[in-house]
């Protein structure tokens, strides 16, 4: 479902009118999570694909083929299939970040394509300024491009996107009701998730999409959320296993207690959500290589450590064991 209103209203103005023969050479539309950037981009391929030889592509994507081509002796077909499209649209670079190889190979993308006078779209979830895991040479060109955004949506935008939503699926909800998950959702992504939550959970408790239900829905949905194994709440329940605050783990103190426990939590983080270790070092500020770092050495020391296999045992069996086990807890 698209929204339009002034907070998008450039992106979508932009990729309507899109032609790649008058277009620059690179552009990059940015801005935060869950505003429809990949929507516009997607309907942009859609609608061009008939005109132009064109490729969309994750840059999640990207990385994982460009690493099973290196290792199968296939690199020559991954390239011809990146650098040979008339118009390329690499979705989330922001994935990049980190993966050095795959850094450098979207660069040399990048440089096939202008020399053939192709033409590139990017989408990245954050700000220009934030480009420079991609090295000099590229943010810059990137920067030097068509820079369109797309900005954060109003409260008045996530009401009106809620509305449409209710209106689409032939409900009759109060606007009190609407107001209250637009007040509750940062992005559109969310406040989908939220209606269609709320929906299931008044079939399953038989109530009325009212106020009343809402307040009990999302009640239970903040609860069921502090169970999710995320970063915030592995370092929370690292901070009640080692009584070392979980202010301390983000910070940077590096006395023996706190970088034990901070080990603790990365490793937790890895092995429970599976984040990779440039995703770590943003929910903890710190670098990809010092997560790394963090990783293997508690990797060696829970091997020695008796107490320490303990407390790992004891946060793997919290995340994983059913939910009326962590209410006993």
């Amino acid at each position: 479902m698209w929204l339009s209103s002034e907070f998008n209203r450039m992106a979508e103005k932009t990729f309507k009118a899109y032609e790649p023969d008058d277009a620059f050479f690179s552009t990059l539309l940015y801005g935060p999570e869950g505003v429809g950037k990949s929507t516009l981009l997607v309907k942009c391929c859609q609608r061009l694909k008939e005109k132009k030889t064109i490729l969309y592509i994750d840059a999640q994507d990207f990385v994982k083929n460009y690493a099973f081509a290196a290792q199968e002796g296939t690199l020559s077909q991954f390239r011809l299939r990146l650098r040979t499209p008339g118009v390329l649209i690499m979705d989330h670079i922001e994935v990049l970040k980190g993966k050095t190889r795959s850094i450098e190979e979207f660069y040399h993308t990048y440089e096939a394509l202008f020399q053939r006078n192709g033409r590139i779209i990017c989408g990245f979830r954050g700000d220009p300024s934030q480009l420079g895991f991609l090295g000099e040479k590229l943010s810059s060109r990137l920067r030097g491009g068509l820079v369109v955004p797309i900005l954060q949506p109003t409260p008045e935008d996530m009401l009106n996107y809620l509305r449409q939503m209710a209106y689409g699926k032939f409900l009759i909800v109060e606007d009190l009701v609407l107001e209250l998950m637009a007040e509750e959702a940062a992005n559109f992504p969310e406040a989908q998730s939220l209606m269609n939550g709320f929906i299931q959970f008044a079939n399953r408790t038989d109530s009325a999409l009212d106020h009343d239900a809402l307040l009990l829905y999302l009640q239970e949905r903040r609860y069921q959320e502090g169970l999710r194994p995320s970063p915030q709440n592995i370092i929370q329940k690292v901070a009640e296993l080692t009584g070392v605050a979980a202010a301390a783990i983000y910070s940077t103190t590096r006395t023996p207690e706190v970088r034990q426990a901070r080990q603790l939590a990365i490793y937790g983080i890895r092995s429970l959500s599976r984040l990779s270790y440039p995703e770590i070092g943003a929910s903890l500020n710190k670098s990809h290589s010092s997560i790394m770092k963090s990783y293997q050495q508690f990797q060696e020391a829970v091997q020695k450590n008796p107490e320490l296999r303990e407390m790992l045992e004891s946060l793997v069996k919290y995340f994983n064991s059913p939910d009326d086990e962590k209410t006993e807890r």
